[in-house]
This record gives C-alpha cells, structure tokens and sequence, in this order.
C-alpha cells in the first residue's frame, strides 16, 4: 500500500510541472496501460514490456527515464502501441484545452480561403 501511495505522489509531482487540465471527455472507458520508462522517443516513451507509448508533447515533458507510468489511451490491435490521451489519476490528466488541434471547420471563413 505505501508503495503505491509513493507511486501516486511521484507521478502528480511530475505532473505538476506539466501544464495540464481536468479531461473534457470521460476517459474511464479506455484501457490504462502501465509500465516503467525505459526509453523516451521523440513522440512519446518506450516501456520495459517493449510498448511504446505515444503521447501528447504537454504529458511528455513530465516524463522521466524509470518513472513508472501509468496512461489510458487507444491501443493498437497490431502493434505494441498505445496512443495515451491521459495520465491515469483520479481524476485523470489531460494536454490542456490549447493543445487539441483546431482548425477550419465547413461554413467557416476560412475553410474555403485558398493559401499560397
């Protein structure tokens, strides 16, 4: 029990630094994939199991080599990969609102301008 209360306190102090958010949608229903960092990539991290995490830039400028880490996300059915929308917690962490990806949406002005 005090090894998982260690655990706990170690991933919110390295979460703290990261700018992160409360979820915006519930991520109960996707898998937790967990595991210690034993590499980290330049689009996420490798796990000891050989799995490689992809995460969102905001959640991996928290992440350390050993760290153990604890993710739910999108797990492919071919690979050992895991597309991490969140950092296991209660509640879980999310990339800040800034970081999902907004663009010209039909019937905006600029879904139809033509750039150089």
């Amino acid at each position: 029990m005090k090894k998982l209360a260690f655990a706990s306190l170690v991933l919110a102090l390295s979460v703290s630094a990261v700018e992160a958010a409360p979820c915006v949608y519930d991520m109960t229903p996707l898998p937790v994939t967990q595991g210690v960092v034993s590499g980290i990539t330049p689009t996420g991290v490798k796990l000891r199991d050989g799995t490689t995490v992809i995460l969102p830039d905001e959640l991996l400028a928290g992440v350390r080599l050993n760290q153990k880490l604890a993710v739910r996300g999108l797990v492919s059915t071919t690979t050992h990969t895991v597309q991490a929308l969140a950092l296991e917690g209660n509640p879980p962490v999310c990339p800040s609102a800034p970081t999902i990806p907004r663009g010209p949406f039909a019937g905006s002005p600029a879904y139809d301008a033509i750039h150089p």
